[in-house]
C-alpha cells in the first residue's frame, strides 16, 4: 500500500507502458546484455548449477558494466525485466524450463471473479 492506505501504481501507470513494451525497447536496444546473460546462465548450467536466480545475473552484467567502463553514462537495467530475461532464456532453451523460477506475471493474471451471489451497485444519477 501507498501513502495513506492508497494501492501502489502498476509500472503502467507510472510510467505509462507495459513491462513488456520496455523490456521489447530495452533488448533490442542492448542485444548484447542478453547474450551475456545467456553465456553466465550456460556456464552455471555447465557447472553443475541446477538453480539460479536471474536477478543475481543482472547483478554480475551491472557489475561488469560499471568496472568496464569510465564513462558516467546513464546506462541502466531495470530490475522489471528480470523475469523476461529469465523467460526469454527458458523460451530458447526449453531444456532448462526449470533453471530459473518462473512466476506467474501479473500482467498475464485474469481480474479476480467476484464470489457467489456478489451484486453489482450502480450509481442511478
Amino acid at each position: 500500500m501507498g501513502s495513506e492506505g492508497e494501492p501502489l501504481a502498476t509500472f503502467a501507470e507510472t510510467s505509462g507502458r507495459t513491462i513488456d513494451a520496455m523490456f521489447a525497447e530495452f533488448d533490442a536496444a542492448n542485444p548484447a546484455l542478453y547474450e551475456r546473460f545467456k553465456e553466465i546462465t550456460l556456464a552455471l548450467i555447465a557447472a553443475g548449477k541446477t538453480r539460479y536466480s536471474s536477478k543475481t545475473i543482472l547483478c554480475v552484467l551491472r557489475y561488469e558494466h560499471d568496472v568496464s567502463t569510465t564513462a558516467s553514462d546513464d546506462f541502466k537495467i531495470n530490475d522489471v525485466v528480470t523475469s523476461r530475461y529469465a523467460r526469454k532464456f527458458v523460451a530458447e532453451f526449453p531444456e532448462h524450463s526449470n533453471f530459473f523460477e518462473l512466476r506467474e506475471l501479473l500482467a498475464e493474471r485474469s481480474p479476480p471473479k467476484p464470489p457467489p451471489g456478489f451484486l453489482f451497485a450502480f450509481d442511478d444519477h
